[in-house]
């Protein structure tokens, strides 16, 4: 028994050093957004789901869904047939019970699934805007979109002679201001 243990003892250190060595190589070959364009089908697979570019949970709520469901209106038609004996000799029916779990078992079971897929759909849309707002300033949306001006940016914000320019020009496409030849700085439209 001793040398199971021991057995055992090495075999968790072998996998926690094989863990901390695949968490390394992750991170040197797959999560940087510089090495996607090099990796193949499956590379590219899993550096989408390393930086969560995808939400699995949506699918697995969706198959928990369907699940408790079917188990809730299979357990309510199952108990529309079963009766338990009683001490008296005669038995208790339990129909009724099994009705209201297949009328509302599934309601309760929506209502639970439905805040849970506004969570997933709230964070799914952000994602949305945020791939957007990065398509339209051409950069790292994290960095272009969410940082913190400084105080000089802010005041530069707020001049007068840059809030209303005379005969200034906005794309139609993006509304960035065009440059003097009148194509867009962003997404190049004349």
């Amino acid at each position: 028994m001793l040398g199971f243990l021991d057995y055992l003892g090495g075999a968790a250190v072998a996998v926690v050093v094989l863990a901390i060595a695949a968490t390394v190589l992750a991170f040197i070959f797959i999560v940087p957004e510089s090495k996607r364009e090099r990796l193949n089908g499956f590379g590219k697979f899993l550096h989408k789901a390393l930086n969560f570019k995808f939400l699995i949970i949506e699918k697995i709520l969706q198959a928990l869904y369907i699940f408790e469901t079917a188990f809730l209106i299979l357990t309510g038609v199952f108990m529309l047939f079963m009766v338990v004996p009683s001490y008296y000799g005669r038995g208790t029916w339990l129909g009724g019970y099994g009705l209201l779990i297949m009328i509302l078992g599934p309601i309760a079971v929506r209502v639970v699934f439905e805040f849970a897929m506004m969570v997933v759909l709230l964070i799914k849309n952000v994602i949305s805007i945020n791939d957007k707002l990065k398509n339209q300033n051409g950069g790292d949306a994290a960095s272009d979109v969410f940082a913190t001006p400084t105080v000089g940016e802010i005041k530069a914000a707020f001049k007068p002679e840059q809030a209303a320019v005379p005969g200034a020009q906005f794309c139609t496409k993006c509304g960035a201001k065009l440059n003097p030849d009148g194509s867009c700085p962003n997404c190049g439209q004349q």
